[in-house]
């Protein structure tokens, strides 16, 4: 009877030895999924900050060429109202000549 007892605690420890074998080989598995996730959800969020970034960069540059179309309007508008009597024919400035060539800018009439 002893020996039966003996027999069944050992199939039992061994029944045990077994499924925390399988058990630290799934935990070991689900470890890894989750650094896996953790380094997603990090790059994720850093292309998420990124976006948000560029998105601001965006919106300040349109701000800045609506800004400088406005300016080369009115500075065109100016340079059009002028009476240049004996000037009309010299060169144009090289950065007169950037600013007229904008493609905001209105062509002349």
């Amino acid at each position: 009877m002893m020996r039966y007892v003996a027999v069944a605690a050992l199939v039992a420890c061994l029944g045990l030895c077994g499924a925390l074998w399988w058990q630290s080989s799934t935990v070991g598995d689900l470890k890894a999924e989750n650094s896996r996730l953790t380094r997603n959800v990090t790059a994720l969020t850093m292309q998420a900050d990124q976006s948000r970034l560029a998105a601001d960069v965006a919106a300040v540059r349109a701000s800045r060429a609506t800004q400088m179309t406005i300016k080369a309007n009115a500075t065109i508008e100016a340079i059009r109202n002028l009476k240049l009597g004996e000037c009309a024919d010299a060169q144009i400035d090289p950065d007169l000549a950037a600013i007229l060539g904008r493609r905001d800018v209105p062509a002349e009439d």
